[in-house]
């Protein structure tokens, strides 16, 4: 009986022995959960619009989080993790995962990564790293009035980048999986570093309109990640379309004037202070006669406005008049001729 029991045991041993158990992939002292919300409530995007019926800008939450600690000495990035697995609770949407840090101070930060038009630079350290959009194309570029050609950078309009920050990050010692907050003890909450503004302007003529592009200038061409400050030193100007509404008044099929809303969204960075904002809106009206007219409004004075400050609306009371086509002999002058710059101001 005695050599049975002792068969048994030698059995066990060599059974532990080969028996597989599950161990954590990393030191759970060095591994932290964190999770970030997206704030979505987004003006002119997801909520305060200016005319529930005008086209909305296209907008889909982050797929990714990018979320880095750094070394408050050097600087630098020191662990890095892309937080893909998405939740949502009766907070709202949030991306969530792990991060492998050691104990230590570090400074964090968590933004929204992908995105369509607005790029990353300097993403290895803290301080430096910096969001910005791309110069149009020279297609673009060339279709513009040759004869007053705007001297800043011409870019496209930023869209929604989403970041959040703890520059008081303090790690332990322990043995568990712990969870990461925010500076305030809460979990992260990425809010928008760029601004969405909603800008309309009135025409007489629009039915000679077939389409038109706006150029503003005196914009912040870069954001700071972990302030959303917009430096002064880079101004640049920025190119979006503008949407024709329907017709208000009158009738594309006779000779009077029509009047319609030219409208759009676009996404700043920020206005820069001190220097002023020139609004090109560059009228590209194809007609039989072939003209391209060019207008210039000046609506620095639009960002203090309250509409600009509490609701980011810009109306601009006054009208663009597009004169008719002429007409030569009961009919229209064919082909398509050089920019025509109309020699009137608009006071706004």
């Amino acid at each position: 009986m005695r050599g049975f029991t002792k068969f048994l045991f030698s059995v066990a041993v060599l059974a532990s022995l080969c028996s597989c158990h599950r161990r954590p992939l990393v030191d759970l002292e060095t591994l932290h959960y964190v999770r970030v919300y997206i704030d979505e409530e987004i003006k002119n995007v997801t909520m305060g619009f200016y005319n529930e019926e005008h086209k909305k800008p296209k907008y889909s939450t982050p797929e990714v989080v990018r979320v880095v600690a750094c070394d408050p000495s050097s600087d630098q990035v020191i662990s890095e993790r892309y937080l893909q697995n998405k939740g949502t609770d009766e907070k709202g949407n949030y991306l969530d995962g792990y991060i492998n840090i050691p104990p230590g101070d570090y400074k964090l930060m968590a933004y929204s990564f992908g995105n369509e038009s607005s790029i990353l630079r300097n993403e290895s350290t803290y301080s430096r790293a910096e969001a910005f959009t791309n110069n149009i194309s020279s297609y673009l570029y060339g279709n513009f009035n040759s004869k007053d050609k705007l001297y800043e950078k011409i870019v496209y309009d930023a869209d929604h980048l989403f970041v959040d920050t703890n520059e008081e990050l303090k790690i332990g010692y322990k043995s568990h999986v712990d969870t990461l907050y925010d500076a305030s003890g809460n979990h992260f909450k990425a809010e928008s570093i760029v601004k969405t503004y909603y800008i309309q302007v009135t025409v007489e003529g629009a039915q000679y309109i077939t389409s038109a592009v706006a150029l503003l200038s005196g914009l912040g061409g870069s954001s700071v990640l972990h302030t959303g400050f917009a430096p002064n030193n880079d101004p640049v100007t920025i190119y979006f379309d503008m949407i024709k509404s329907p017709m208000l008044i009158g009738s594309e099929m006779g000779d009077a004037p029509v009047t319609a809303l030219l409208y759009s969204n676009f996404g700043t960075f920020g206005k820069l202070e001190g220097l002023s904002n020139n609004l090109e809106m560059a009228f590209d009206v194809i007609t039989v006669d072939g003209r391209k007219l060019s207008y210039k409004l000046d609506i620095t004075h639009k960002f203090y406005e309250e509409d600009a400050i509490e609701h980011q609306w810009i109306i601009i009371d006054d009208k663009i008049v597009v004169p008719p086509p002429e007409k030569i002999d009961g009919g229209f002058k064919p082909g398509v001729e050089e920019w025509e710059e109309l020699e009137m101001d608009i006071y706004i």
